[in-house]
């Protein structure tokens, strides 16, 4: 079999050879489909998925809401491209633009899908392709932890599958595949296409680790390639295999979408109603929740993060020593077939450290492990620690969020890509006995910060984050946070909570867009006893379907309105619900943190909270949080004694039109009791206010809209 080899120097060459029809018609769907900015590409694929076959009415019904979001999403990408504004009249678009929007506006206008008639309840199955699904291969030298376990790509639902390859620490390396389908490199300087059994040589000699990376495109007929990567001097050995057909259970939780029976709202309280709803953002259906815990101190949160994955808590004195590298007791580890670690921040400290370590031993076991979490925050220890595990094995797969404006975006828009983030926390764990699984939601990210009052000393440990103050402004600064998160270990609550994470983790690579978890159909009732539903928000992709859902909520209390967050930067549609609620004669009470010193952005943050206090201290009890220990943190809201939602939520512009957002509401009168007396145990710590200080300077710079909504 011949070898063909691409690399920067003779990947000119090769594209300039002659090409089988096979690769024209692979270059020609390339470039379809990697115009994400296109929008007859968006119309077609919301037009595919609108038509999903003949399954039955609720996956027509899915369906067709699926569809509206994506033609809505490109619609937007449309407008924001081509400079567009709601004054903007028809002649002053060209043709394609014109074609264009009338083939989106139509899903697009499907604001609402209405309740099915008649269809079952729980879970489906959504197979039609629709995404760009993109998976990053990390290459590392073999080494004394280097697993056995292949790396697996997603075609799940895809239209197109690309795998980026990304050596550890930009060193040179080659890679040789022999495979039992198709597979289409996408060099720095060419594209080649090998068939089956041919032999596929890369080489990159000087990895650019800013600039753009080699792309495998595996053909839809491919299941499995054997590797030999050769970096740092040795050979190592590897298999990459579909994951969809090497991990068969995996992708059932992948594909699924359920249908929730709602009751009608016409028999329901207002604040029933907007729990029960069906709307655009992506929610679960009702559910019992079974046991919550409240982990309201930080060792609390941490402990069971590690509980989750040790099966019992860390020796007595592990926290007080200070040592990450202390033995640990894998003995009583449940046995997990998944495991998601989704945070914005996951730090290179004794807390990552730990966290890490627990990793590495399910990792060895082969347990799939999927790791998102915010590119801005990963600093250069973070970034090695998370690709070294992932590298070390296969089966960890690791995902950097960073968001890409539209091409032709205006500035604001453009600009918006460095403070767009992944916000939505949860650790979850599927065991394979019962019981032992487990999900934790909230606030807190994986940081010293959240654990210990001041910075641990880890000069012992060079390769670890080494907080040199307290406070700072910078993107490795330390302060002491005071948050809340809350544990499910319900085994089927913990599935469904997994499988929700689970189409964030499988979007559209080139725009975000991701699946909405349920459709909504009559024939429900309003459950009896404790019930929740779990939430998850990208408000450039869902239509800032979060800031309705909050506003609805705010809009049906009729008693009290009870709040914990720091940051009190309302959008204009929050602002105005709350006023609502205070004319009909709602309490309203929040406890908050007006000098956000130690936080990032905290002179802005401050201006910003203090203009609230200022605008609504006369109505609204506002209470300033003084533990001096603690930085607040906590994200808590609760409505008339019986709603409670514990997120990742901020009550600030970025969550509800920048960042990703997740968050449980419980709608149960015993649990609002038990976070109630959380409530109260932060007000003890508080003061109220009757104003705040905020210099002239700050209130013109506020003007800046531009400004607040970054914030």
């Amino acid at each position: 079999m011949r070898d063909r080899r691409v690399t920067r120097s003779t990947g000119a060459r090769l594209a300039r050879r002659g090409r089988t029809a096979g690769l024209a018609a692979a270059l020609v769907a390339g470039l379809l489909l990697t115009g994400c900015d296109n929008p007859s590409r968006l119309a077609g694929i919301a037009a595919q998925v609108a038509d999903t076959g003949t399954h039955g009415p609720a996956d027509r019904a899915y369906g067709r809401q699926f569809a509206a979001l994506i033609a809505q999403d490109g619609h937007d990408r449309l407008v924001k491209a081509n400079g567009l504004g709601p004054d903007r009249k028809a002649a002053d678009l060209s043709t394609r633009l014109r074609d264009a929007e009338r083939a989106l506006a139509a899903p697009a206008a499907q604001t609402r899908t209405p309740l099915l008639q008649q269809a079952a309840g729980g879970p489906h199955a959504f197979d039609t392709d629709w995404r760009i699904a993109r998976s990053t291969l990390y290459l590392a030298p073999a080494g004394p932890e280097t697993g056995t376990a292949p790396f697996a790509f997603s075609g799940l639902q895809a239209r197109r599958s690309e795998i980026a390859v990304v050596p550890v620490g930009n060193r040179p390396y080659r890679l040789r595949l022999v495979c039992d389908g198709p597979m289409t490199v996408d060099g720095t300087t060419g594209i080649a296409t090998y068939r089956a059994g041919q032999t596929v040589s890369i080489a990159d000699d000087a990895p650019d680790p800013g600039g753009r990376r080699i792309l495998l495109l595996p053909g839809p007929d491919l299941d499995r390639c054997e590797a030999i990567a050769r970096i740092g001097g040795a050979d190592r050995r590897f298999a990459i295999v579909r994951a969809e057909r090497a991990r068969p259970a995996l992708a059932t939780l992948d594909r699924r979408f359920d249908v929730c029976r709602l009751p009608d709202r016409r028999r329901l309280t207002p604040l029933q109603g907007a729990f029960y709803s069906g709307r655009w953002l992506s929610e679960t259906c009702p559910f019992r929740p079974g046991r919550i815990d409240i982990l309201a101190s930080e060792e609390d949160g941490f402990n069971a993060k590690v509980e989750a994955l040790l099966g019992q808590g860390l020796p007595a004195g592990f926290l007080a020593a200070g040592n990450p590298e202390a033995p640990i007791d894998f003995s009583r580890a449940p046995r997990l077939t998944l495991i998601y670690v989704s945070y914005l921040d996951i730090k290179a400290d004794f807390s990552g450290r730990v966290i890490a370590r627990l990793l590495r031993h399910h990792a060895a076991l082969g347990t799939t492990i999927r790791i998102i979490t915010s590119d801005v925050l990963t600093r250069g220890k973070d970034r090695v620690q998370l690709e070294e595990l992932a590298a070390d094995h296969l089966n960890v797969e690791l995902r950097r969020f960073r968001w890409q404006p539209p091409a032709g975006a205006r500035p604001a828009e453009a600009l918006s890509r460095l403070h767009k983030v992944h916000h939505v926390k949860m650790l979850a764990t599927l065991a394979t006995r019962p019981g032992r699984s487990a999900a934790i939601i909230g606030g807190r990210n994986i940081h010293d910060g959240f654990l210990f009052p001041d910075p641990v000393d880890l000069s012992a440990f060079p390769d670890l984050q080494h907080y040199g103050r307290k406070r700072g402004l910078t993107l490795n600064y330390y302060s002491n946070w005071r948050d809340i998160d809350i544990a499910f270990h319900d085994d089927a609550v913990v599935r469904t909570l997994a499988a929700h994470l689970s189409t964030l983790w499988n979007d559209d690579a080139s725009t975000a867009m991701f699946r909405p978890f349920s459709v909504p159909a009559r024939g429900g009732k309003a459950a009896g006893g404790p019930v929740a539903r779990h939430f998850i928000s990208v408000p450039y992709a869902d239509g800032r379907a979060l800031e309705t859902y909050y506003v609805e909520l705010i809009d049906a209390a009729r008693r009290s309105i009870e709040i914990i967050n720091p940051y009190l930067n309302l959008t204009p549609a929050i602002e105005a619900a709350l006023r609502r609620a205070l004319d009909r004669g709602v309490d309203v009470a929040i406890i908050g943190r007006v000098h956000m010193d130690g936080d990032l952005g905290g002179a802005v943050l401050t201006a910003l909270n203090g203009e609230f206090v200022n605008t609504h201290a006369e109505r609204i009890a506002i209470y300033d949080y003084k533990d001096p220990k603690f930085l607040l943190h906590g994200k808590l809201l609760m409505v008339d004694g019986e709603l409670t939602v514990l997120s990742s939520v901020n009550f600030n512009n970025r969550s509800f039109i920048h960042d990703s957002e997740n968050g449980v509401a419980v709608m149960d009168t015993g649990f609002y009791s038990r976070m109630k007396a959380v409530f109260e145990d932060y007000r003890r710590a508080s003061v109220r206010l009757e104003s705040a200080e905020v210099s002239a300077f700050w209130k013109l710079l506020l003007k800046i809209r531009t400004l607040r909504e970054a914030m």
